[in-house]
């Protein structure tokens, strides 16, 4: 048996209802690491939400080996598969800010922002480094890279009152989805100067 086929071999044993089964794939997956890469992220296209969230919790661990490969992807791949590309990258934390943020600047690919805004929108806390690239996506285009900027300063509490003037420039859109997660951000931000803000937005 090559290679690649116990790699598939695997990927099938997550289809399987036995969790120690499933265990045992995933533990021999990650120990593969990056040669499974690829077949891995074609998983995240899966239509088992099960199987998908067995898949990302192995490109999780095998890590930054992976993150190339899932850049790669998620800059072609249809929204169900880049949406799950997304969160595996979210799920790597740190690792994975740099070319998230990267990401963020890339003006010919608009799903691509979306998919990367989305990624640190669910890194919490985690995500404070990205903290002046999401002001900077505030000013984006595209409502929903800018409703997910707004989503993810909310995140980071005071430590995001540098946003506050970019938040309140982004309120002014024709967006009702822009401007709820604006007022949720200057809520969450908590500051003096964000509580003024907010209600001189919505007074």
């Amino acid at each position: 048996m090559s290679s690649e086929e116990r790699i598939a071999e695997l990927i099938e044993d997550l289809e399987e209802l036995d969790e120690d089964v499933i265990n045992e794939a995933k533990t021999e997956l990650i120990e593969i690491g990056e040669p499974a890469v690829s077949q891995l992220i074609e998983t995240l296209a899966h239509n088992l939400y099960d199987v998908v969230e067995q898949a990302a919790d192995v490109l999780a661990a095998i890590g930054e080996p992976a993150i190339p490969a899932l850049m790669d992807e998620m800059n072609i791949a249809v929204r169900h598969h880049a949406l799950a590309i997304s969160s595996t990258l979210s799920r790597m934390g740190e690792m994975a800010i740099p070319v998230l943020v990267n990401a963020l600047s890339n003006k010919l690919n608009e799903d691509l922002r979306e998919y990367a805004v989305r990624a640190l929108s669910s890194m919490g806390g985690t995500a404070k480094s990205a903290i002046p690239a999401l002001i900077e996506a505030l000013e984006d285009p595209a409502d929903e890279v800018r409703t997910y900027s707004a989503y993810a300063l909310a995140n980071f509490g005071e430590d995001a009152s540098e946003a506050i003037p970019a938040l309140v420039r982004a309120f002014d859109v024709d967006s009702d989805r822009v401007k709820h997660h604006v007022a949720f951000a200057l809520e969450k931000i908590d500051t003096p100067e964000a509580h003024e803000a907010l209600k001189a937005l919505l007074s």
